[in-house]
């Protein structure tokens, strides 16, 4: 077993780090209101002349997350950029396919990932060439309401394009499914499918596309083991837990319980550095 330590304040660390690239979802915000310590955390990492990337499996495009922040008080100067699953999965289609028949699996909010691309947008019961998963139609939707429809479409050999890696996210304080575990279950009766976002290395050479620095100290802060530790330890980058987010089964009331944040780690193989309940 790796060591790995509690943080009481991100401040005890950040002199160690030039670049830091933070989870929002789980971190930083959960989908309703900004939780009541990342305000003040933004800025003192602007005090401290940090660089500070969002970088999230949010499957819409970085202008849309940038609107959404400042509707949530986080305005511009307080980070360098949005890096988004959906910006790269935009960027990706636009390239690679063009008159292609699609079927978009997703809420009428991400529909804007489809603005602007040479596809034909079809429905469930036409010839599919690619499959657009940005998750569930519905927010209450489970596993079960989509096995049918991939079962009748992995038959027509369509690549899935998967926008957000993530299975499942908290969002107010409900656990929703998300793209990543539609797309699990695609891979398992044969299809393809084509991931964009952590843990997967492609969404961090695009961020570091906008990082001047030569060889600069990085902290990835996130709350998804599997997805922003897990991407981190690819990288080996250091990193952080919150462990009030996706994984708050490890939490005992205001604590963390080690004895079961170390079973859950062991049990993934995935380490991160540093964990906290909560931004701080």
């Amino acid at each position: 077993m790796k060591d790995y330590y509690h943080l009481e304040r991100l401040s005890d660390i950040t002199d160690n780090y030039d670049v830091l690239l933070i989870d929002l979802w789980g971190v930083i915000h959960n989908g309703i209101s900004v939780f009541k310590n990342a305000l003040m955390v933004l800025e003192k990492l602007k005090k401290q002349n940090k660089s500070v990337f969002f970088i999230t499996n949010a499957p819409r495009r970085s202008e849309v997350i940038e609107q959404q922040l400042k509707q949530f008080g986080i305005m511009s100067h307080l980070y360098n950029k949005v890096i988004s699953s959906g910006e790269l999965t935009w960027l990706h289609m636009k390239t690679n396919y063009k008159k292609k028949n699609c079927l978009m699996i997703g809420p009428p909010r991400d529909n804007h990932l489809i603005e602007g691309l040479d596809l034909n947008v079809v429905k469930e019961d036409s010839f599919v060439d690619i499959i657009l998963n940005t998750g569930p139609w519905g927010d209450q939707d489970r596993l079960e309401n989509y096995t049918d429809l991939l079962e009748n479409l992995v038959s027509m050999k369509p690549k899935m394009i998967c926008s957000n890696p993530d299975k499942l996210v908290v969002r107010g304080e409900k656990f929703m499914i998300c793209a990543g575990l539609l797309a699990e279950f695609y891979e398992k009766i044969g299809g393809d499918v084509k991931y964009f976002g952590k843990p997967f290395q492609e969404i961090y050479e695009y961020c570091f596309k906008f990082i001047d620095q030569k060889n600069p100290r990085v902290l990835v802060i996130g709350d998804s083991l599997e997805n922003d530790i897990k991407g981190a330890n690819n990288l080996k980058f250091e990193s952080v837990l919150i462990t009030d987010g996706i994984h708050r089964e490890v939490n005992n009331n205001n604590n963390v319980d080690k004895q079961k944040l170390d079973a859950l780690i062991k049990a993934k193989n995935i380490y991160p550095n540093f964990f906290m309940k909560e931004l701080n």
